[in-house]
C-alpha cells in the first residue's frame, strides 16, 4: 500500500496545480495566453490562397530536386 501513495499524491498535485495554474485563470479571463484572434472571412481567404502558393512552390522545388529512377534494382548493377 506505501507504494501506491507516491504516484497518488504525485497525481494529486498534478490536478491541483492544473487547476491553480490553467483552468482558475482562464475561468476567471485573466490567463497569461493571448486571446485568439477572430478571423474574418477575407483573412481567412487571403490564408488560404497564401497556404496554396506556398505549396505550389513547395511541389515545384521538390519536382526540380527529385533523382530519376534508375532502371535495376541497386543490387544488380554490378
Amino acid at each position: 500500500m506505501t507504494g501506491a501513495w507516491l504516484p497518488l499524491l504525485a497525481t494529486v498535485l498534478a490536478a491541483a496545480l492544473t487547476y491553480l495554474c490553467c483552468i482558475r485563470p482562464m475561468r476567471r479571463k485573466d490567463s497569461c495566453c493571448a486571446a485568439i484572434d477572430q478571423h474574418t472571412a477575407e483573412s481567412l481567404d487571403d490564408e488560404i490562397h497564401r497556404t496554396r502558393e506556398e505549396l505550389r512552390t513547395l511541389r515545384k522545388q521538390a519536382a526540380a530536386r527529385a533523382v530519376p529512377p534508375r532502371s535495376r534494382p541497386w543490387w544488380q548493377t554490378r
